[in-house]
């Protein structure tokens, strides 16, 4: 048994599908247009120029308006550097 991800709902549901997250189409629904909306306000926030910080770990940078990443600059470096080390990592173990 598997609990609907729609918040609102929260019914406990056997999945018919090895991915199913929601009970029912209509949650489906409901729960991605919840996200197409919430995406739009805060890009449209963003295009504003509402203020917003990034949220790399230990970081104060205020991102511009013309970033779309939550992250700035060097914190999206350092992500793509450690998920490029983690890949190799992962290459070498399955040569092993």
């Amino acid at each position: 048994m598997m609990v609907c991800e729609y918040e609102e709902c929260g019914k406990k549901f056997k999945p018919k599908t090895h991915n199913q997250k929601y009970c029912s189409d209509e949650c489906c629904r409901t729960a991605t247009n919840l996200k197409i909306k919430e995406k739009y306000y805060r890009n449209k926030a963003r295009l504003r120029g509402e203020v917003r910080y990034c949220k790399g770990k230990d970081c104060e940078e205020k991102l511009s308006r013309y970033n779309e990443l939550d992250f700035c600059t060097m914190c999206d470096a350092k992500i793509i550097s450690q998920e490029k080390r983690t890949i190799l990592e992962m290459i070498k173990n399955v040569n092993i």
